[in-house]
């Protein structure tokens, strides 16, 4: 994008590994073994701006996870290559853990015996963050996720949500230009959700912070990303913003229908989604929504309510998966 700084730059990666599978059953058979190269990655390419807000999306072995330990330096690339802030992140572990911030949902980092004050103080010592700064960035993330009667308990008392909160503020603590999230909300309350995208959003505010958000959970995409890149079998197959990847299948309305009793010719009207008694939800495209027959159907005595709503993120990922199956995908 014109104006734009581009701070990371991802140019045709590859990456493969070697796995093994057993031969055979029976006693013994764990001995032998078939040699594997799974390619995770083939000719990945995605470039990043400094402040976007980017969701990183893909089905179970897509390429996310192994995308991610490349950008934080854990291994090279086999080909291609990537710069995070003009630096090679495998090359350069050191002066990029300066400069960026990880959550990893499934992997905490608090010393769980420990209260998360201590792990943030020992934060503060690796990052050798000012004590002022220090205090001052901490009672910023503490109000911010309401955490004031949590973090000087041992973490192993604290609730997974309150856990969550607290290893992310030891992810962002020194202030990263770029933090990568995976999975940051997975099975945390709706409270602690809420505090925690509230969070994201206000760092990308008021200090630019980029964020790039790997998840399942798709409210986080609706809520926090702004820019969307999909991959599907180590390739990215869709960069750009939601809105676009909602154009690539037409300007379509959702319709949902709440009635007493079945109006006729309901069926008829657009694409059916889902159905259950009084209710019924159907797909049309956004030229018909002032059409005669959609009318009538709204204006019928039966309906009780209805709402007409652009395609929710979810419903535009299914199709785009139909599509990429099917082999009408880009």
């Amino acid at each position: 994008m014109a104006g734009k700084e581009s701070i990371i730059e991802i140019e045709n990666v590859f990456k493969t590994f070697r796995t093994y599978e057993q031969l055979g059953t029976g006693p013994l058979s764990s001995l032998r073994k078939k040699k594997i190269d799974k390619r995770a990655l083939r000719g990945a390419s995605l470039s990043i701006n400094r402040g976007d807000m980017i969701a990183l999306l893909g089905k179970n072995g897509s390429g996310k996870s192994t995308l991610i330990k490349l950008l934080v330096g854990i291994m090279p690339p086999d080909t291609g290559s990537i710069k995070m802030l003009g630096l090679e992140p495998w090359r350069d572990r050191i002066t990029l853990a300066r400069k960026f911030g990880v959550v990893l949902g499934a992997h905490p980092v608090l010393y769980t015996d420990l209260p998360a004050i201590d792990s943030f103080d020992y934060m503060r010592k690796i990052y050798r963050i000012p004590k002022g700064v220090f205090d001052k960035r901490l009672e910023y993330l503490i109000n911010l996720l309401e955490l004031k009667d949590v973090y000087k308990r041992p973490v192993r008392e604290l609730s997974l949500g309150e856990s969550m909160k607290c290893n992310f503020v030891a992810a962002v603590l020194h202030f990263p230009e770029i933090v990568i999230l995976d999975e940051p909300t997975i099975g945390v309350d709706l409270p602690s959700m809420l505090n925690l995208r509230q969070t994201v959003l206000d760092l990308n505010k008021k200090y630019g912070t980029t964020f790039i958000i790997s998840t399942h959970i798709l409210e986080d995409v609706k809520v926090l990303a702004e820019r969307v890149a999909i991959i599907n079998e180590g390739r990215i197959v869709f960069n750009g913003t939601k809105g676009a990847l909602s154009r690539m299948f037409g300007d379509k309305k959702i319709v949902e229908v709440f009635f007493k009793k079945k109006p006729a010719g309901i069926d008829s009207v657009g694409k059916i989604i889902s159905r259950k008694s009084g209710y019924v939800e159907f797909e049309v495209g956004a030229d018909r929504i002032k059409s005669k027959s959609l009318s009538s159907l709204l204006a019928d005595r039966e309906v009780l309510d209805y709402n007409i709503s652009d395609p929710d993120i979810s419903y535009i990922l299914e199709i785009f998966y139909s599509e990429i199956k099917s082999g009408g995908g880009t």
